[in-house]
């Protein structure tokens, strides 16, 4: 019964859970399961650099929501 209660909970959304379906949609693999043109190298790999530094940048981003939040919470 509580894990229950803890899963509606979970997917009401909230500050950490909340995304934008558009968002997610252009960033995710294609329907035909490629790499998106953003994150390939020349060879037709991964660019791991470009996807390391697009996780810092959204750690970043996060962080300044988080602080953002809380001082408006004051």
């Amino acid at each position: 019964m509580m894990k229950s209660k803890e899963v509606q909970s979970f997917n009401a959304g909230g500050l950490l859970t909340h995304r934008n379906n558009v968002d997610v949609k252009n960033n995710s693999v294609d329907d035909q399961g490629t790499i998106p043109l953003r994150y390939q190298d020349g060879m037709g790999g991964i660019d791991i650099e470009q996807v390391r530094r697009d996780q810092r940048q959204a750690q970043q981003q996060f962080i300044r929501a988080i602080l953002r939040h809380l001082r408006r919470q004051r």
